[in-house]
């Protein structure tokens, strides 16, 4: 029985628990046994760590970007080794001039040409990915897989015309300057529709004011029944290198509810969402009063895009059809 071992950046990691816990008993299920470790932080932990790899058939390495030295003995020990990554990590020293000269995307080039597979969570990572592996293989053992919502966890909404329209945001406070950058707009839609609200759901309290707002601190049970409570979902982005590398999650999970939802035109978002279709596209702050103003005067318009959003997400971004692929691309290297 083959044998997978998954090197993880942390147990309850949003990534790990989309990208991977989500897909080990999928996995199992085809014949294989499937380890899941935590990439261990010190010298004598990561010494024992390489001494196991020979065991193993295949190497999962999920978002970590280890040394130079580490991968060494890492690919030594194993050369049977497939890199997971969901965002730019390679771009961790934007803010000081240096994302593609830093420590990072250094560290990210030498994984990605050593490793036998990459799966990246958008095509604009796996472009990344393919030029660090130009001398090697290329795009044939390069996967784009965004990070799949577990559409049998979170059901479609019931909908409604009430006029006590909820606007919604879900997400960590780190990403919490993108919903801000789009206030006005929100104030200006807000302006002619008095029972209308924001509501807020993450880990810390946004502290907006000149709006109707609700916060609530996000928490894994309740997060189907959050996403349901919200009658239009947003994504607002900003454009640079590294918002381009998101994966869309937030905007996943609001269709999933079957919430129709709001986005900048930015990175796998533009793949998502078909305007008009099964989502609106926001690309300035005039677009998006005007798409907020839309949704909330027409309660038809918010189901029918909210179920086109659900229809796209059972059929191109949903867990299974995510496991259904991992699965034929882990296969190929065992």
């Amino acid at each position: 029985m083959p044998k997978i071992l998954y090197l993880v950046i942390g147990d309850n990691k949003p990534s790990t628990r989309k990208r991977v816990l989500g897909s080990v008993g999928y996995i199992a299920s085809a014949g294989h046994t499937v380890d899941v470790r935590k990439f261990p932080s010190s010298g004598p932990g990561q010494a024992a760590l390489v001494a196991t790899l020979p065991f193993y058939d295949l190497v999962v390495l999920q978002k970590k970007l280890v040394s130079g030295a580490m991968l060494a003995m890492m690919t030594k020990a194993n050369p049977r080794m497939v890199y997971d990554f969901d965002d730019a990590v390679m771009f961790h020293e934007l803010e000081r001039g240096e994302a593609m000269t830093g420590k990072h995307f250094t560290r990210f080039c030498r994984i990605a040409a050593a490793c036998r597979g990459v799966v990246a969570g958008n095509g604009y990572l796996a472009e990344f990915a393919v030029a660090a592996r130009e001398k090697g293989a290329g795009w044939q053992d390069v996967i784009t897989l965004p990070t799949p919502v577990d559409t049998d966890a979170i059901r479609p909404k019931e909908y409604n015309a009430s006029d006590r329209v909820v606007v919604g945001w879900m997400g960590t406070k780190g990403n919490l300057p993108h919903l801000t950058a789009i206030l006005p707009a929100i104030r200006a839609a807000f302006a002619g529709h008095p029972g209308a609200m924001l509501r807020v759901v993450s880990d810390a309290d946004p502290g907006i004011t000149g709006v109707p707002c609700n916060f609530k601190a996000w928490d894994a049970g309740s997060e189907a029944d959050d996403l349901a409570g919200f009658d239009i979902g947003v994504m607002p982005l900003a454009d640079d290198i590294w918002t381009r590398g998101k994966g869309g999650y937030k905007l996943l999970q609001y269709m999933a509810s079957g919430v129709p939802a709001i986005a900048s035109p930015v990175g796998i978002n533009q793949d998502i969402i078909r305007h008009g279709e099964n989502g609106l596209i926001a690309d300035d702050m005039h677009g998006w009063t005007d798409a907020l103003g839309r949704l909330m005067c027409d309660a038809a318009l918010r189901e029918r895009l909210g179920r086109a959003g659900r229809e796209t997400v059972e059929k191109d971004y949903s867990l299974g059809e995510y496991n259904r692929k991992l699965l034929g691309f882990l296969e190929r290297f065992l």
